[in-house]
């Protein structure tokens, strides 16, 4: 682990993302949150103050609020190694049928535009520091498990994507994915209350969470992986997409 090291955090403000800084601030690590909701970036630059936390407020498919979040980072402390590349949502869990043009325009810039935005203003400066990229992804990109999950697939198989091309495009930069898992965030509470499975039947509502009740984790759990490998991703697991609790994960657990 570099000490002093710079990374941006994107969705910052709550769940995984929330994690993966606390993890950071435990360390000698100065950070970049980047979010929508601005409060809880308020409520860490006051714990921790401006010489550890910055933050930029905005629709992080923008590039202008990308670009924002690594010049602050390269203003405040001149560098920047690593991003987790964390900002997503779930919604719209439907049908494809009842999935909007709209729907599709606002998942995939959530969870895609987003990405390759915030990489395209940050490459040129990780290349100086062999930095790391790691992105929060998911298994469901990899095939179809449940009905209505196409759109938030549909993203996660882009994620991945883009994962495996920019291994393969700079070799200055280890990127890895991680799947969380099934996590205990306020997105997936709202889907065990019935707020975001509209497309859902009940009993595919109930097959699903038989499944993944049982293997719901904390978000300091995959949150602390995706920090560590933040901080200290081996050149070994470039362009690697791995369960937060793979064997090849164990040292960064």
């Amino acid at each position: 682990m570099k000490q002093g090291s710079v990374v941006i955090v994107t969705g910052a403000s709550m769940g995984i993302g929330a994690a993966i800084v606390d993890n950071l601030l435990e360390k000698q690590t100065k950070v970049v949150l980047v979010d929508i909701s601005e409060g809880p970036l308020q409520a860490r630059q006051a714990t921790f103050g401006a010489d550890r936390v910055r933050y930029v407020v905005g629709d992080v498919s923008k590039d202008d609020v990308n670009r924002m979040a690594v010049q602050v980072a390269l203003a405040t402390w001149g560098k920047l190694d690593a991003i987790a590349l964390n900002a997503g949502i779930m919604a719209p869990v439907k049908r494809l049928c009842d999935v909007s043009s709209e729907d599709w325009t606002r998942i995939f810039n959530v969870n895609v535009v987003s990405q390759v935005s915030m990489l395209s203003a940050a490459i040129p400066h990780l290349r100086k520091q062999n930095g790391k990229v790691i992105f929060t992804s998911s298994d469901a990109g990899e095939k179809p498990t449940f009905a209505s999950w196409g759109a938030y697939g549909a993203t996660k198989a882009a994620v991945n994507y883009v994962i495996k091309t920019l291994t393969l495009e700079e070799a200055d930069i280890t990127a890895v994915g991680v799947y969380p898992g099934v996590v205990n965030t306020p997105l997936v509470q709202g889907i065990f209350r019935g707020e975001y499975n509209s497309g859902m039947s009940e009993q595919e509502l109930k097959v699903y969470m038989d499944i993944v009740k049982p293997r719901l984790v904390e978000p300091h759990q995959p949150g602390s992986v995706i920090g560590n490998l933040a901080l200290s991703a081996t050149a070994d697991l470039r362009g690697e997409i791995l369960f937060w609790d793979d064997q090849k994960l164990s040292a960064f657990l």
